[in-house]
């Protein structure tokens, strides 16, 4: 179905995606949407707008959208050292074990996920193949998608094009279901949300004068300098280390956090006086990147492909899901904490860090971002290997 706004009309695209974003973002400061993130409504909102036909689909391969390629090549680069210019490493070092240990656990979820709905979903022949494609691609984000499919020459099986479909748009909804979990009050009952330390100290930094002179202008003008000369020496950096490491794995976020992070502990007096600039900032880009994973949410697509690859990938998310809660709750992780490690399993490196810095968790962004890149790292093996182990 042809969008209302075509694929080439950029500005009305982007106009979409920031009007949504800003709509959104005002709507939660305003409390319209009670216990709900604006960031969640972002992104059923502009998934709505796609299953309705007024913009076109992220999701959809056969269309290109340039609106959307930006934003996932400059604008997703861009906030995330905006997020971190408070990186203190001794805090990243102590606090990130805990969403590592949940992490590995929630990948072992999802191997087992994909091994239980091998067993009780039929897929003829090449059922392993979706199994470990889909293991691969729920345990480190998309990137590790297309490469177990081509490990096991999975690109031109009559399934691919639905469990790329899925893929797509299941993902999207179930990485929505988790912004969605800080409301449901009955399973806060069994799984605290979590109070932190860092919410006092949040609060305490928006009511302190930071002692910057600066007008608002010059320092919007020097977050994002510092942000663009971080991205621009990263994007130079990282090729050169794939070169030297020879890896296909993509290196620029890796770099990118790396770099930011050095200057913020190399330079912390200066950095932390444009920190609350810098985050706002980096929230406004991030809320345009959830308005762009709300556009790939195309219902119809999805009810259109195989309701046994959609059953297939509902079984390994949600025993993925059950046994991360169950390992959360013994080891008295917070729900929030589950909840970023479960969406760096199954959305990667930016969509986890968006989701700590909406959760509050400004110390949880960096490691959000280094479990989402390791989920690059393990994830084509874990996928590949389930997939041997079912075939």
């Amino acid at each position: 179905m042809q969008a209302i706004i075509s694929p080439n009309n950029t500005f009305g695209i982007w106009a979409v995606l920031i009007l949504g974003s800003a709509l959104c973002m005002y709507g939660e400061r305003k409390g319209w949407f009670g216990k709900l993130s604006g960031a969640l409504i972002v992104i059923i909102l502009m998934g709505l707008l796609v299953t309705a036909g007024l913009i076109p689909s992220a999701s959809d391969p056969e269309v290109s959208v340039s609106v959307y390629g930006f934003v996932f090549s400059y604008v997703i680069p861009t906030a995330i050292p905006l997020l971190l210019f408070n990186a203190n490493l001794k805090r990243i070092i102590r606090e990130s074990g805990r969403l590592l240990g949940i992490y590995l656990i929630g990948s072992i979820g999802v191997a087992i996920g994909a091994v239980v709905a091998h067993t009780l979903i039929p897929l003829g022949e090449e059922g392993y193949k979706v199994a470990g494609t889909f293991t691969g691609t729920y345990t480190g984000g998309s990137v590790n998608f297309m490469a177990v499919a081509k490990s096991f020459d999975f690109l031109e099986s009559p399934l691919f094009a639905a469990t790329i479909a899925v893929d797509n748009v299941f993902t999207n909804l179930y990485i929505t279901f988790l912004f969605f979990m800080p409301a449901m009050t009955w399973l806060m009952r069994w799984i605290p949300f979590g109070v932190t330390p860092e919410a006092t100290e949040t609060a305490a930094m928006a009511t302190a004068d930071t002692g910057s002179k600066l007008s608002l202008m010059e320092e919007v003008m020097q977050v994002f300098a510092i942000a663009a000369a971080v991205c621009a020496v990263g994007y130079f950096l990282a090729p050169l280390l794939q070169s030297w490491w020879q890896t296909d794995i993509h290196l620029e976020i890796l770099v990118v956090t790396v770099l930011i992070i050095a200057v913020a502990n190399l330079f912390p007096q200066a950095m932390q006086r444009l920190e609350k600039t810098a985050y706002e900032m980096g929230m406004l880009l991030m809320y345009v990147f959830l308005a762009v994973i709300g556009a790939a949410s195309d219902l119809r697509e999805m009810v259109q492909s195989s309701p046994g690859i959609i059953a297939f990938a509902s079984i390994v998310l949600l025993v993925h899901l059950l046994i991360t809660m169950i390992a959360g709750r013994l080891f008295k992780i917070s729900l929030r904490e589950i909840a970023i490690a479960s969406c760096a399993n199954a959305g990667g490196p930016p969509v986890a860090a968006s989701m700590a810095a909406t959760f509050g968790m400004k110390r949880a962004v960096t490691p959000a971002i280094l479990i989402g890149i390791l989920g690059y790292v393990i994830g084509s093996f874990l996928g590949v290997g389930v997939g041997l182990f079912l075939q």
